[in-house]
């Protein structure tokens, strides 16, 4: 498969114009749907398990299956936007993403439901990268920062209403319509790209399709990413275990076939920039320290230690989102003024110190109030952090390669972020389990249950918890869950800590390998946008 290379590039001195806001508007608003629709499933699941009978099992690999199609697709479907042009990768990937919305909402049992799922995330994942590599394509130097920061307020609104809108769904229709209604919505995506891209062509990579490459790459991520997302239930099982050295392995031999061949899937070299390097691994790191923050954040602080409901704890954490989608273009148009190494830096200290505030304040009678300024600076934190990595990794592309670019970008953050929360869950597993017992002083006959109880209530299985309570005194009960929020406190406390000194090394090593280095105008990968 060769191409052809038609650009017309955007001198760097000039503006985009309004074919490139067009455009920006148009890859927004697929960015926006595609995350909406991709989270969806956590408030409906609970009815879908019900109507299809789904056991723990299945609705498990309801929730992974996505995640799983969508972390091996993204740089099998950066790389053939590359080859054939990214606004067809776009329609396909919605034509796709539309074949398993419709697979969902017909669904009669688990297998049906579980394969809709793998393929929406197939294909967003081979669209995904093409979004953000058409804005960067469309905009000059000076204005890029900014442009990436838009569309990503637009993926995060989607991330943000994707629950609410699932939720008002089920109280006024059925879960079922959640994925009906998503299906001319997706048609109205793949309308609106077409019509703002009509002035846009890509400039495309010369060579074949690297498809013994997309097998090794596409079954080491998805076996790495499916050991590290079992992780989070246990480091010792043979899944974990097997799927991680079984996915580390292909991985390396990807690697090695990806060095002797003409046109890879990845490529390599790109790790010799500094700022593709230091963006990579600096959102590596946003990654790790975000989503397990998230996690336990909602999960194990604010509904087991301060008894928030459900929805009450989804709210702090939508507040917390939201923060982060809000600094995004702003941080963008700083990026543009001072390069990406500065707020890059900045954005990570600043998760650094939220994280470290957490683990040093942090303890069973900490209130919500006294964590709305560490919550705060790890929103703003993450809404830098996600436009100045994008913009100095795909600043150090050419044309050529930015869907390959785009690609991995964006499955940098997703990989970390399974093994963040799998180290976390570890950890606070760990030492909440060895803590525990001495917190209940003398009455050591209840360790077995407290024990139970404690490992109980982190796997979120309330109904086990409540059955190791069941039939003891109250004062029995009070010591139990006294000691259990005790130790689940203090391991939260280490757990912050490290995700601290993460957020740090993250900080000093963007410092060090981009510093005060601008976006090079020199590779102007604007074009096709006539403005």
């Amino acid at each position: 498969m060769t191409g052809e290379t038609v650009a017309s590039p955007v001198p760097a001195g000039e503006k985009a114009g309004r074919a490139a806001w067009a455009i920006l508007a148009a890859m927004g608003f697929g960015a926006l749907i595609a995350q909406m629709f991709s989270t969806v499933i956590g408030p409906a699941l609970p009815t879908i398990k019900e109507d299809l009978a789904l056991g723990l099992s299945a609705q498990t690999w309801t929730i992974t299956a996505y995640s799983l199609a969508f972390g091996a697709a993204l740089v099998a479907g950066g790389r053939m936007g590359d080859l054939v042009g990214e606004v067809k990768m776009i329609v396909v990937g919605f034509v796709i993403f539309g074949g398993g919305l419709l697979m969902s909402a017909i669904a009669v049992g688990g297998p049906l439901m579980i394969s809709g799922r793998a393929v929406q995330g197939i294909g967003i994942g081979i669209s995904a990268p093409a979004t953000l590599s058409i804005v960067v394509n469309s905009f000059p130097v000076a204005q890029r920062g900014f442009a990436v920061g838009v569309w990503g307020f637009a993926h995060g609104f989607g991330l943000l209403v994707g629950p609410l809108f699932a939720a008002w769904m089920m109280d006024v229709a059925s879960w079922r319509w959640v994925f009906w209604v998503a299906l001319p919505l997706t048609a109205l995506v793949i309308v609106v790209t077409l019509a703002a891209t009509r002035g846009y062509k890509s400039v495309l990579a010369r060579g074949s399709y690297d498809w013994w490459g997309l097998i090794l790459g596409g079954s080491g991520i998805t076996l790495l990413t499916y050991g590290l997302q079992n992780s989070a239930a246990s480091w010792s099982a043979t899944a974990t275990w097997g799927s991680i050295l079984a996915g580390i392995a292909l991985l390396g031999v990807f690697g090695v076939v990806e060095n002797r061949i003409a046109h890879p899937l990845v490529d390599f070299s790109l790790w010799r920039e500094r700022l593709f390097s230091g963006g990579f691994f600096a959102e590596s790191a946003v990654g790790f320290v975000y989503i397990p923050f998230l996690t336990f954040i909602g999960s194990l602080y604010l509904i087991n230690v301060l008894d928030y409901s459900p929805g009450k704890a989804s709210w702090v954490i939508v507040i917390t989102t939201g923060i982060c989608m809000l600094f995004e273009p702003p941080a963008g148009r700083w990026v543009d003024k001072v390069g990406p190494g500065l707020p890059i830096t900045v954005a990570l200290l600043m998760q650094a110190v939220a994280l470290a505030w957490i683990g040093l304040t942090f303890g069973p009678g900490t209130t919500l109030m006294q964590m709305v300024i560490p919550l705060a600076l790890m929103g703003i934190g993450v809404g830098i952090a996600l436009p100045a990595c994008n913009t100095a990794g795909m600043s150090a592309v050419d044309a050529q390669r930015a869907g390959m670019g785009s690609g991995l970008m964006q499955m940098t953050f997703n990989i970390p972020a399974a093994l963040g929360v799998g180290l976390v869950t570890s950890i606070i597993g760990t030492l909440t389990a060895s803590k525990v017992g001495p917190g209940l002083g003398e009455r050591t006959e209840l360790r077995d249950l407290a024990a139970q109880y404690a490992d109980a209530v982190q796997a979120g299985d309330m109904g086990r918890a409540a059955d190791a309570l069941a039939g003891l005194p109250q004062d029995s009960v009070d010591a139990i869950t006294n000691a259990a929020v005790s130790a689940s406190a203090g391991a939260i406390t280490i757990s912050m800590l490290v995700l601290a000194f993460v957020a740090l090394a993250g900080a000093v090593f963007a410092w060090v390998v981009i510093g005060r280095r601008r976006t090079p105008e020199h590779i102007e990968m604007t074009h096709a946008a006539e403005v």
